[in-house]
């Protein structure tokens, strides 16, 4: 009796022991299986919890900072409608332009102009024109609209000069690498700032281009023909009058007489 109490109390040991390896095992599977499915999101975390790298915009310099940094005349003023050019450069070569033109340095305004236009310089140089033109400026209204042709802008430039006013169309040529952006001026009316209407630069430029649209068509206009009115001095009825223009008058006078029926004698 007492082996089989000790046989019995053996398997009931050996039952125990496989129950507690079995357990161990399954417990051991379940962390397995668990640490398996946790490590992506422990690795999602930790990506997360790493700090985004930005990308630093660079600076965008306004047209106040292009006209500081530039040292341009405060005597130009830009109108506050217009906004700066797509391409900077475009803004840069505006300021300096009108810098130079109020400040009478004929050099450094020369290179910026069309040769046309450098022509005109010159003889304003040698006639004296240029100094007094350029030396009572006491403000120069700048504003701009883009050109016909892509990349190329209208520009108008409203002077004050003295108690007087004055105004200028150019037109901004599209930059090529490194040289300078060319202005040529436009034809300027009689009288076009009396014509111009309203302060805002488009709607100024827009009137100015129309009035030298209608002086073009008009200037192509052939000129009044005056027509001289004919007078008939005819007489109706009158067949003397139209035998006398059908038929060619014969000949008279001295040394001419009727012909005859009757011979002429010879000449003795």
């Amino acid at each position: 009796m007492i082996q089989l109490r000790k046989l019995k109390m053996q398997n009931l040991n050996f039952i125990a022991t496989t129950r507690a390896i079995l357990l161990l095992t399954a417990l051991l599977c379940v962390v397995i299986a668990c640490g398996k499915t946790e490590e992506p999101q422990q690795q999602t975390e930790s990506e997360q919890a790493q700090p985004v790298a930005q990308v630093e915009q660079a600076p965008t310099e306004t047209l106040n900072d292009i006209m500081k940094r530039l040292g341009i005349d405060k005597r130009i003023r830009v109108d506050d409608g217009d906004k700066p050019p797509s391409n900077m450069k475009q803004a840069e070569a505006i300021v300096v332009f009108f810098d130079a033109m109020v400040r009478g340095n004929a050099a450094k305004l020369r290179p910026l102009l069309s040769p046309q236009d450098q022509n005109v310089l010159d003889d304003m140089e040698k006639s004296g024109q240029w100094k007094l033109a350029t030396q009572n400026i006491g403000r120069v209204n700048v504003g701009w609209t883009p050109g016909n042709e892509p990349d190329t802008l209208t520009v108008l430039g409203f002077y004050t000069v003295g108690d007087d006013f004055a105004a200028q169309l150019w037109s901004l040529g599209s930059l090529e690498g490194d040289k300078p952006a060319i202005m040529t001026a436009l034809p300027a009316p009689q009288k076009i700032v009396e014509r111009l209407q309203g302060n805002k630069t488009d709607v100024r430029i827009k009137q100015w281009l129309a009035i030298n649209k209608e002086e073009l068509v008009s200037a192509k206009a052939p000129d009044e023909v005056i027509e001289i009115p004919q007078q008939d001095r005819s007489v109706k009825g009158d067949s003397s009058s139209e035998s006398s223009e059908s038929e060619p008058s014969k000949p008279s006078g001295p040394g001419r007489r009727k012909p005859s029926s009757e011979p002429v004698d010879k000449p003795k």
